[in-house]
């Protein structure tokens, strides 16, 4: 069989999918007697059902040829470019008066799993079951690309896990092979294989716990079409809701729980499937972001818990566990960078009201597990640097003290914080330039921190709690969202993948 073009194919996979997903919002749709909104995703999955079949026709007897442009960060910044502008085409038809600027960043938050929306009025129900879909195939999109393409270059976390034994073995293998595969047309196509193996691991399992939390979120007296998309949102992480008119109050507190449940997922990637006897098997990586996540929330809690004992406002019992349910759902919401909003929080006098959200945008910036739908730093990371800070400091007391802790931790602390404190400079370095650019176009620098961090840790939601007071992404100019849209696209790709291109390793 002839050598294609690993992108393209990629691509066009991709924009088949795409197709073939459209023709849920159009079937729900004509259910709910949507006809307009229904005949747009209809004609709109036609149209680019048309379009891929051309384009595998021509290329399907086409002679392979060199690839000048192989590195996979080339191949998924055309995925999140093109993509968006495609899932765009039925939403200008079904919302009228919406533009087709708007379409894009629409869709674009929802592919990155950010969930920043710019519908602040009634649209119809097929619309945020389509927002919902593209933000569940983003997050199906990360979790097998990481695996598949950015594991054996050792990035998207896996650079902290890669420690010391594993660095000088399977690591630069992996990447001499990745590295030799896109440098020979020749050779085998091993990146397509392995991306078949993880789609046929993962989905299955992806698209069956969703499946559960909608039965779950159902049997909890949800509507069917709101928990179907609340159980995407959960899985993917990425926060949307039903629509600006869904009141957050009508969940009950069986329906929280379950969606906490199911937002462990986005701490640690629990349900490994392939890669296990890889990068840092030996190192109990898994129960490390268990715990640190943990100690996370337990901090935040034990804050809440002496706040409200020294508080002078009324204290009672109902109201103390209100709030410290408040405290729980949040925290983990905005650390797995998920959004979702308790309907316990009292954003006018309770814990997050005011400043104090900044606390959860510090989560945020935190973010969730390797490996997973979550956005942000990556728990391991911020272990890494912590465990090396811990280190420095006994040196300080006890300068000729040896270090112990086993080859894996030694290796945490050496190779994986110095690939963590690379990354945290990048993301620092990427957090400053996009403040800067929003600050230029009109915003405050308080509101410039909240939107460019939303961004860039895909925590859309985010903005209506971590300032003082709340924003919209409707506030923003074509200009600003153009900002914040690339920033969700480095925040989603990794900034090390887009160094590797800058810097090419060895």
């Amino acid at each position: 069989m002839a050598q294609r073009s690993r992108g393209t194919v990629i691509l066009l996979v991709l924009v088949a999918v795409t197709a073939v997903a459209m023709i849920v919002p159009a079937a729900v749709g004509f259910t709910l007697r949507e006809h307009e909104s229904a005949r747009a995703f209809l004609y709109s999955a036609f149209l680019l059902a048309s379009f891929t079949a051309l384009i595998y026709l021509a290329n399907k007897s086409r002679k392979p040829r060199e690839r000048l442009i192989s590195h996979p960060f080339f191949v998924l910044s055309a995925a999140y470019v093109l993509l968006p502008v495609l899932m765009s085409i039925p939403l200008t038809e079904a919302v009228p008066g919406l533009r087709f600027a708007d379409a894009w960043f629409e869709m674009l938050s929802s592919f990155t799993t950010t969930g920043a929306t710019l519908l602040d009025n009634p649209v119809p129900r097929s619309v945020h079951l389509w927002r919902a879909i593209v933000g569940w195939l983003g997050g199906l999109f990360v979790l097998v690309y990481v695996i598949a393409i950015l594991a054996p270059m050792n990035m998207g976390g896996f650079e902290v896990l890669a420690v010391r034994n594993e660095r000088q073995t399977a690591g630069p293998a992996l990447s001499k092979q990745l590295l030799s595969e896109d440098n020979n047309a020749a050779a085998p196509d091993a990146t397509l294989q392995r991306l078949r193996l993880q789609v046929g691991l993962i989905a299955p399992l992806y698209a069956g716990l969703t499946l559960l939390l909608w039965v779950a979120l159902s049997i909890a007296g949800n509507p069917p079409l709101v928990a179907l998309i609340l159980a995407m949102s959960a899985l993917s992480t990425s926060g949307i809701v039903p629509g600006p008119g869904w009141d957050v109050a009508a969940l009950t507190f069986s329906s929280e729980f379950l969606l906490l449940v199911f937002l462990v997922l986005g701490l640690s990637r629990t349900f490994w499937l392939a890669g296990a006897r890889g990068h840092g098997a030996r190192l109990n990586w898994r129960q490390i972001e268990l715990t640190f996540a943990g100690v996370l929330l337990a901090g935040l809690c034990g804050l809440f818990v002496l706040g409200f004992a020294f508080g002078d406002d009324g204290n009672s019992l109902n109201r103390f566990l209100r709030e410290l349910w408040s405290v729980v759902f949040n925290g983990l919401s905005f650390l797995t960078t998920t959004g979702f909003i308790s309907s316990a929080t009292d954003l006018r006098s309770g814990f997050f009201a005011g400043p104090a959200g900044i606390v959860l945008l510090g989560l945020a910036l935190i973010g969730g597990g390797v490996a997973t739908t979550a956005g942000g730093l990556k728990l391991m990371r911020i272990f890494a640097l912590m465990w090396q800070a811990k280190y420095e400091l006994q040196h300080l007391v006890h300068p000729a003290a040896v270090g112990g802790d086993g080859a894996h931790m030694r290796g945490l602390r050496t190779e994986g914080a110095f690939s963590a404190w690379l990354f945290l400079l990048i993301f620092i370095l990427g957090l400053g330039l996009v403040m800067a650019a929003l600050s230029i176009l009109g915003s405050t620098m308080e509101d410039a921190l909240s939107y460019a961090v939303a961004a860039l840790t895909t925590t859309g939601p985010l903005v209506q709690i971590a300032g003082s007071v709340p924003l919209t992404w409707t506030e923003l100019g074509d200009a600003q969202r153009a900002v914040l849209g690339a920033g969700m696209l480095l925040g989603r790709l990794e900034f090390l993948l887009l160094l590797s291109v800058l810097w090419p390793r060895s």
